[in-house]
C-alpha cells in the first residue's frame, strides 16, 4: 500500500474546455466554463492532487483545432513524466463515425478539417516520451477513445477515462442551470473526489474510482461512464482520499521543474471565476491559454520574445481576428463579451459578412441570456445597429425594447446608422427617436453619452444638425469625441469644416482634468487630424497613451488604451497592434485588437 505519493517530475496537465461556439448547430455549453474551472482548482488542490500549478495548462476556447494540436503537441513532447489531458465541449462524430473533438470554430460539415479527430490527437499522445499518458473526455461520443478506436488506450502507459459508452451523448444540466453548473460528469468526479472513497487507501488511483463512479452515474439514470488502459496507468495514484482521517498530505516532488512547496496561494490561483483568465494568475501560477497567455503589464511595449508584426494586409487582419475572438471567447461576464463580440464582427464585416451575421446572432444570444437589467441594457445597445444590417425589424424591436433612455437612444442611433444607405427615411425616424430619447434624460452623464452616439449617427445624415447637437452636450470629454467624429465624416466633402471641428475639439480635449477622460479625447482628436497633419496627430496621440499608461484602475486604463489603439492603427500599425496586446482585460483587448484587424486592411502592401 502506498504511503506517500507526488506528481512525478516532469509532469503536465492540459486543460481544454470550450464553452462557445461560432457555427448555431453547436449551442454554447455554459457547464463546460465551470469543469474547466472545476478540474483546475481540483489538479492545483494540494490536499487532493496536489499538481504544481506550473504544471498545469488551461486552454479555453481555443479558435483553431491546428494551433490547439501544435500546443498539446509542444507540451507532450517536454513531458517525461505523467501526462494528463482533460477535455470538455462538443463531441461529434466525423461521416466515417470518428470521434472529433470540436473548437470554438468547428465547422459543422467540415469536422474532420476543423475540428481535432481523436485518431490525431491519439497520435500526438502517443509520441510523447511520458511514462504514463492519461486523458479525461467529458464529451458527448467519448466512448469511441474507450471502445475499440484505435487511439490511446492501445499505448503502453496509457488510460482513457470517458463520460459515456461508445455512441452515446454525456449529458449536461438544463441551459437555465447552467451559469452554476458542471456538467453531470465532471461534476460527479469532483463530489467523488472531494469526498473520497471510504474503506479504500490514502491514495485513490482511477482503479479505484472507476467503479464507485460508475455505479453512481447509473444510479441516478445518467450515461454510465467507460474506461479502458493497461493496468500501470490505471494505478496512477490521482488523489488523495479525502475520506481517510489523518491522511498524508501530498508533496510537490523535488526535482520537478520550477519546484517548490505548494502555498495556499497557488489554491486561490485555482479557485478564480471560470473563464476569468485575466485576472487570476500570477507568473508562477496556472498557466491559462485563452486569448493569449496572460498578457503582460500595460506598458505598451512589446512583449519579450514576440516577433515584431508582420507586413499589414489580409493575413494579419485575419491572425488578428483570430487573437481578438479567442480574447471575447474568453470573457465569462455576459454583456462584455457579447460587446466584444460585435467589435470582431466589426472587423471582419467587409471581408466575410456572413461570418460577421454569425457573431452578430452569437452576441444577440449571448445579450439576450442576460439576467441584471443593468447589464443587460449595454448589451443590446451594442448588438442592435449590428443586427439591422441584416434585418432592420429586428435591430428597431431590440432597440425599442430597451428600458433605460441612455442605452435606448444609443441602440436607436445605431440601428438609424446601419439603415441610413438602404432607408434613409425610416433612418431619420429613428434618429428623431434617438434624439428624442436623449433630450429627456435627467442624468447629465447618461445624457452626454446618448448625445455623441445620436450626433455620430447624425452626422451622414445631417450634419448641421449634428454639430449643434455636439455643441450642446456638456461634458468635456463627449463634447471633443462627438466633434472629433463629427469632423471625420464631413473631411471627405468639407475639409475646411472638418478642419474647424478638429480644432474646436482639441481645444476642449487639452484641458480635461481626468486622464481616463482626456486619453479617449485627445486619441479620438488625432485620429481625425491624420489626415491632415500626421506628424501632429502622431505626436497628439502619443499625448493620449502618456495620460492613458498614467490612468489607476485596470477598466479604466484598459479603456483608454484601447481608444489609442484604434487611433495609432492609421499612424503606426505595429505600434498599435503591441499596444492592443498589452491590454490585460479580454474585453478591452478583443476591441482594440479589433480596431486595428480592421485597419490592415486599409493600408497598402509593403
Amino acid at each position: 500500500m502506498m504511503t506517500d505519493a507526488v506528481v512525478p517530475a516532469g509532469s503536465s496537465a492540459v486543460l481544454i474546455g470550450v464553452s462557445a461556439y461560432e457555427y448555431a448547430e453547436l449551442p454554447p455549453i455554459r457547464a463546460a466554463r465551470s469543469s474547466l474551472h472545476v478540474m483546475r482548482s481540483l489538479l492545483a488542490d494540494p490536499a487532493l492532487c496536489a499538481w504544481p500549478p506550473g504544471q498545469i495548462t488551461v486552454i479555453a476556447n481555443p479558435i483553431s483545432a491546428t494551433e490547439l494540436t501544435a500546443q498539446i503537441a509542444d507540451l507532450a513532447a517536454a513531458t517525461t513524466g505523467a501526462l494528463l489531458l482533460y477535455y470538455v465541449g462538443h463531441g461529434t462524430l466525423s461521416a466515417r463515425g470518428d470521434l472529433c473533438l470540436t473548437v470554438t470554430s468547428t465547422h459543422p460539415d467540415r469536422l474532420e478539417h476543423s475540428g481535432l479527430p481523436w485518431d490525431t490527437l491519439a497520435d500526438v499522445l502517443r509520441g510523447s516520451p511520458a511514462r504514463t499518458r492519461l486523458s479525461i473526455l467529458d464529451c458527448c461520443f467519448a466512448g469511441q477513445a474507450t471502445g475499440g478506436v484505435p487511439g490511446l488506450p492501445y499505448i503502453e502507459g496509457g488510460y482513457s477515462l470517458a463520460a459515456a459508452t461508445c455512441g452515446d451523448s454525456a449529458h449536461v444540466p438544463q441551459v437555465e442551470q447552467q451559469d452554476d453548473a458542471c456538467t453531470s460528469f465532471t461534476g460527479e468526479l469532483r463530489d467523488l473526489i472531494t469526498h473520497g472513497i471510504p474503506g479504500r487507501g490514502p491514495w485513490l488511483t482511477f482503479g479505484d474510482i472507476y467503479p464507485v463512479l460508475r455505479e453512481r452515474r447509473l444510479a441516478k439514470g445518467l450515461p454510465a461512464p467507460s474506461q479502458r488502459g493497461t493496468g500501470t496507468a490505471r494505478e496512477f495514484a490521482f488523489t488523495a482520499n479525502a475520506a481517510v482521517p489523518g491522511r498524508p498530505r501530498p508533496r510537490v516532488p523535488a526535482g520537478s521543474p520550477g519546484a517548490r512547496a505548494v502555498s495556499p496561494q497557488d489554491v486561490a490561483r485555482a479557485a478564480v471565476p471560470p473563464g476569468d483568465a485575466d485576472a487570476a494568475f500570477g507568473e508562477d501560477g496556472v498557466r491559462v491559454i485563452s486569448a493569449q497567455n496572460p498578457a503582460p503589464a500595460q506598458t505598451g511595449q512589446p512583449e519579450p520574445g514576440r516577433p515584431e508584426p508582420g507586413p499589414p494586409g489580409r493575413a494579419r487582419h485575419d491572425h488578428l481576428v483570430t487573437e481578438a475572438l479567442r480574447a471575447a471567447q474568453s470573457i465569462p461576464e455576459s454583456s462584455p463579451k457579447a460587446r466584444a463580440l460585435i467589435a470582431v464582427a466589426r472587423a471582419v464585416s467587409s471581408t466575410d459578412p456572413d461570418r460577421a451575421a454569425r457573431l452578430v446572432a452569437d452576441a444577440y444570444r449571448v445579450a439576450e441570456s442576460i439576467g441584471d437589467p443593468g447589464q443587460k441594457a449595454p448589451a443590446l445597445a451594442a448588438v442592435a445597429g449590428p443586427l439591422a444590417v441584416s434585418d432592420a425589424d429586428t435591430g428597431e424591436t431590440v432597440a425599442q425594447s430597451i428600458p433605460d433612455l441612455a442605452w435606448k437612444a444609443s441602440a436607436l442611433a445605431g440601428v438609424a446608422g446601419a439603415l441610413v444607405a438602404a432607408d434613409d427615411k425610416r433612418a431619420d425616424r429613428l434618429i428623431a427617436d434617438a434624439e428624442n430619447c436623449a433630450q429627456s434624460i435627467a442624468d447629465a452623464e447618461g445624457k452626454a453619452t446618448a448625445l455623441t452616439a445620436v450626433t455620430e449617427a447624425l452626422a451622414v445624415i445631417d450634419s448641421d444638425h449634428a454639430e449643434k447637437l455636439a455643441q450642446s452636450i456638456s461634458a468635456a470629454d463627449r463634447k471633443a469625441l462627438a466633434l472629433a467624429a463629427l469632423a471625420q465624416a464631413v473631411t471627405p466633402d468639407d475639409p475646411d469644416r472638418a478642419s474647424r471641428l478638429i480644432a474646436d475639439a482639441e481645444r476642449i480635449a487639452r484641458p480635461i482634468p481626468g486622464a481616463s477622460a482626456r486619453a479617449p479625447a485627445l486619441a479620438e482628436v488625432a485620429k481625425a487630424l491624420a489626415a491632415f497633419e500626421p506628424d501632429r496627430a502622431s505626436r497628439m496621440v502619443g499625448d493620449a497613451e502618456r495620460s492613458a499608461q498614467s490612468i489607476p484602475g485596470t477598466d479604466r486604463k484598459a479603456s483608454a488604451i484601447a481608444a489609442v489603439a484604434a487611433a495609432l492603427a492609421a499612424m503606426d500599425p505595429a505600434h498599435a497592434e503591441r499596444l492592443a496586446r498589452s491590454i490585460s482585460p479580454a474585453a478591452w483587448r478583443a476591441t482594440a485588437l479589433s480596431a486595428v484587424a480592421a485597419k490592415f486592411l486599409t493600408l497598402p502592401p509593403v
